[in-house]
């Protein structure tokens, strides 16, 4: 009986040309299908197949070719949006914490709306206009003092915890929340986000609060979310962390990036995929070469792998934060359809509110 051809890539005929040829440079006999014969350049959905018991080794010749460990992520600088709401100052002194584990720069950002007047008579334009103008000042003076206040309150918090040596700043911008954090993200460059959602600013959607979800889609940051029923703990008593395989190429840059993270702490790591098919070779060969290449480059964190099976994402990641404790909850975000491959966001909200654990995402 002839071995089951499957397919290991979805190219545009060019690629799937190279790729075919590579494979076959490494002893993997490689066949296309779905290729316009006529025409085969405007062929943009060709399936790459090849042997099930070759798939293990293509696997590996493909994260070989991809070389995935490129830009190691390092924690230098974290920016912490606030709206002055309980919630997200809790946020802000976790992100201390981590600040004062990694020698970090904090810097706490605010970013204020501005009164929008529309259909003015222009008679009355003038007088409009000074009447802007002076709201504008009160708000911005307003939005300034609360946030000095809230950064010399980090600032007690910080000497009389023994983190005076953590470079505390802060910034305020006018705008919209969304706008304002992902131009600051852009400015500064910090190495991780870390912000609370719904709060006092912020509204709640499906998945985390709008604002949360604006930054996750626009800035290649991870950004840490702190859901708004969380149980924060002491960033030392993080212990289990699930993160959420989806078994493609970003899960080598982000697996790293979680263990350069997490590497000041003694965690337990999770790489989970959930899958109704835990026995199909292309998942078992993806995880497997996922699993190598964390043995070869991360030498310190504890990382387990596993492939579970469950019709449903979120239920089935929420029994397993539920049974194992976990106090992490990592995701590779997918910008184009916001996760929606990998969870129902509605499920995946209330999962993140009945664990209380914050939620890091990682961008694509």
């Amino acid at each position: 009986m002839e071995d089951k051809l499957i397919v290991i890539a979805n190219e545009t005929y060019t690629s799937a040309l190279a790729l075919q040829g590579y494979l076959n440079s490494n002893g993997i006999e490689c066949y296309l299908k779905n290729v316009n014969l006529i025409q085969p350049n405007i062929s943009d959905n060709v399936k790459v197949q090849i042997r099930e018991a070759d798939a293990e080794r293509a696997i590996k010749l493909l994260v070989e070719l991809d070389d995935p460990g490129r830009g190691e992520h390092n924690v230098r600088r974290i920016l912490v949006p606030i709206d002055f709401s309980e919630h997200s100052n809790n946020a802000a002194l976790f992100a201390l914490r981590i600040a004062h584990v990694y020698g970090a720069e904090l810097k706490l950002l605010h970013v204020f709306n501005s009164p929008i007047v529309d259909l003015i008579p222009f008679s009355d334009a003038a007088s409009v206009q000074i009447d802007v103008d002076l709201n504008f000042h009160t708000l911005q003076k307003n939005a300034k003092k609360q946030l000095v206040k809230a950064f010399e309150q980090i600032k007690r918090y910080a000497r009389e915890n023994g983190m005076d040596t953590v470079k505390i700043g802060y910034s305020l911008r006018e705008g919209f929340p969304s706008y304002g954090i992902i131009d600051s993200c852009r400015r500064h460059k910090p190495g991780i986000v870390i912000m609370g959602t719904k709060g006092e600013g912020f509204r709640s959607n499906e998945l985390v609060g709008d604002v949360a979800m604006d930054v996750a889609k626009e800035v290649n940051i991870p950004l840490l979310v702190i859901p708004e029923k969380a149980v924060l703990k002491d960033i030392y008593e993080v212990k289990n962390v699930l993160y959420a395989a989806r078994l493609d190429d970003n899960d080598y840059a982000a697996i790293r990036k979680l263990a350069v993270i997490l590497s000041a702490f003694k965690v337990n790591i999770w790489c989970i995929n959930c899958t109704d098919e835990p026995e199909n070779a292309i998942a078992r060969a993806r995880l497997s070469s996922l699993k190598d290449y964390a043995k070869k480059t991360i030498k310190k964190a504890n990382i387990q792998f596993e492939l579970v099976k469950g019709k449903y994402c979120a239920e089935t990641f929420r029994g397993f934060i539920s049974g194992r404790r976990i106090d992490l909850f990592a995701v590779t975000m997918h910008k184009r359809n916001l996760l929606s491959r990998l969870f129902n966001p509605s499920l995946t909200r209330k999962m993140l509110a009945e664990a209380d654990i914050p939620m890091l995402i990682f961008p694509d």
